[in-house]
């Protein structure tokens, strides 16, 4: 469990801390780096992503940061422990059966990163009705086709 402190800054409007390249060695490096992450008093899952040379850059959450009194600019201490849980979601039923007869877009939503599926898994399950349902798993479906097609594209 590496723990360094950081100076908090601002990458576009989210709030982030460069990882050192000794903290990226110990949690044994890789590109992006599923983590928990303890800082400010709270713990959440998260990525380290890539910063060049060899460091990281981790997104904190401005809710936490803001909470303990500081912002961009201020210091903070951060102990990161990469995470071995899943980041899958349960995929819902309709899903499920809706990607058996679109393969295109099966193969687009298994070889997207674990936090699309999350998201669209989120998008799904906040319909209140089962139209809207329907409807957004028939737009899920359009748009990860459309990224399968775009994928096909750029290795063609």
């Amino acid at each position: 469990m590496p723990t360094f402190t950081a100076r908090i800054e601002k990458n576009w409007i989210m709030r982030c801390v460069i990882v050192p390249v000794a903290v990226m060695r110990a949690l044994g490096g890789g590109t992006r780096i599923p983590v928990l992450a303890a800082y400010a008093g709270e713990k959440h899952l998260t990525t380290v992503m890539p910063a060049g040379s060899g460091r990281g850059r981790l997104t904190v959450l401005a809710d936490f940061v803001r909470a303990a009194g500081l912002d961009v600019g201020d210091r903070i201490e951060v102990t990161l422990t990469r995470s071995t849980e899943s980041r899958d979601p349960a995929v819902p039923a309709d899903l499920q059966r809706a990607l058996q007869f679109r393969p295109a877009a099966r193969a687009a939503f298994e070889q997207g990163p674990a936090s699309q599926r999350r998201w669209i898994v989120i998008y799904l399950d906040q319909a209140r009705r089962a139209e809207t349902r329907a409807a957004r798993v028939e737009l899920i479906l359009e748009r990860l086709t459309e990224i399968a097609q775009r994928q096909a594209k750029r290795k063609s």
